[in-house]
């Protein structure tokens, strides 16, 4: 079995390409399995330059291809300085935790969605380095 290290902390992330990679008899290793987190800084300027980073910072320490994914978020009728974009976890430069973030969407939600609701639209970039 082939092994590939999927450079994110993410379980969500990992549960969504796990399965359709077994069956291919390639396993998934994680940042969470291998108990190394290096330090990146992920200053790109965009998802696909983020997810590069990553990748490169890994397969520079481990011999065996690294995936890597990066999203941006970008939310209709919000104002352009409320785009999260790449920062979707980041807001006014402080990391939130999931219950934090629930509440800022939420909060985004009810002040600029109809009845509530916001419609958003992802974009995922991966990158695979060797």
């Amino acid at each position: 079995m082939k092994k590939i290290l999927f450079a994110t902390k993410n379980e969500s992330k990992v549960k969504r390409f796990k399965e359709g990679l077994l069956k291919n008899n390639i396993e998934i290793i994680t940042i969470n399995d291998i108990k190394e987190d290096i330090d990146i800084n992920e200053n790109g300027k965009n998802a696909i330059e983020n997810a590069l980073i990553k990748a490169r910072a890994y397969a520079n320490i481990y011999d065996f291809p690294v995936f890597a994914m990066d999203d941006n978020l970008y939310i209709e009728d919000i104002p352009e300085d409320k785009q999260p974009g790449m920062y979707v976890r980041r807001v006014n430069g402080k990391r939130l935790s999931d219950e934090q973030m629930i509440e800022y969407y939420s909060n985004l939600a009810h002040l600029y969605g109809k009845n509530g609701k916001l419609t958003c639209r992802w974009v995922y970039r991966n990158c695979c380095y060797k």
